[in-house]
């Protein structure tokens, strides 16, 4: 199929194709006249390209969405990140409405400095150094605490600690299909309504205990019962529960999470005498609260 005939069938114009062509994207044949022959291969790129390309990804983003085995995630990954720049164009926005109202340089600056620095937010550092399922499913779960700014020598020294804890695990195949599955469906704001809840309890755990007797006790029972563990969701929490015993991951991870976040900190302190708690009301279970 000629060029002319792949415009009518993808929304691209003669240069864009050819500029994609020249950037590795797509292959077409050159035949013996010198025309291009574009396959129903090279038309069904074109349209992935198009699309990606009006999501706002650029030539090598889409190299990597192409490179990847798994699309999904890697898409995943970069609405993470559009999450995060909006959120931070958020903060642009109050800025100029500050200027706006009153146009104080002293407090721009001011403002910029404490909300706007150059620095990456710990979250932003994470996503960007470790792309995969598992960087996703840490900088998710501990999205609420990672909004930090590595703004001294003790942070510094501490995120070297995760990332270099981080490039030298190795994740099994069947945890890393696990982690993909759950970055797939895991939403922000389920995730943050969860940990409201949790925190809610932690905050008055005796309250939380005494009105929640019944349903903890239902929870336990079946959390210990032979039907629960014999379904693969007990099966994938054992695999990973395993991984993190044995990698390092509380004595490297969590440690140096607790330095680099002031909030993981005073929260995990507060899980921990919750847990301290519950257990001492249920000793027949292992912790209840958990969030690492």
């Amino acid at each position: 199929m000629l060029i002319n005939e792949v415009c009518k069938k993808c929304p691209l114009t003669k240069k864009a194709i050819e500029y994609y062509e020249k950037q590795g994207l797509v292959h077409p044949k050159i035949g013996e006249n010198g025309y291009r022959n574009y396959s129903e291969k090279n038309i069904s790129t074109l349209k992935e390209i198009s699309v990606l390309r009006n999501l706002g990804l650029s030539i090598s983003e889409i190299k990597d969405v192409f490179e990847s085995s798994n699309k999904s995630l890697t898409l995943s990954k970069y609405k993470y990140l559009i999450d995060l720049k909006r959120q931070r164009v958020v903060e642009q926005q109050k800025c100029l409405e500050l200027l706006i109202e009153n146009y104080n340089i002293d407090k721009g600056i001011e403002f910029i400095n404490s909300n706007l620095n150059n620095s990456f937010t710990i979250k932003e550092k994470l996503v960007q150094s470790f792309p995969g399922a598992y960087g996703i499913y840490l900088s998710i779960h501990f999205g609420q605490f990672l909004n930090e700014k590595i703004d001294s020598v003790e942070k510094e020294e501490a995120f070297t600690n995760i990332v270099n804890f981080l490039d030298n695990i190795n994740i099994t195949k069947e945890i890393g299909e696990y982690l993909e599955e759950l970055t797939s469906y895991i939403k922000q704001e389920d995730l943050k309504e969860m940990n409201t809840n949790l925190l809610n309890a932690i905050d008055d755990i005796d309250s939380y205990i005494v009105s929640n007797k019944q349903s903890m006790e239902e929870y336990i029972k079946f959390r210990n019962s032979e039907e629960f563990k014999s379904t693969p969701v007990y099966k994938m929490q054992q695999l990973l529960l395993d991984f993190q015993q044995s990698s390092g991951y509380y004595e490297i991870f969590i440690t140096n999470l607790k330095i680099l976040s002031r909030a993981y900190l005073e929260y995990s302190n507060k899980l921990q005498k919750a847990n301290e708690l519950f257990i001492k009301n249920y000793p027949q279970t292992e912790k209840f609260f958990q969030k690492d």
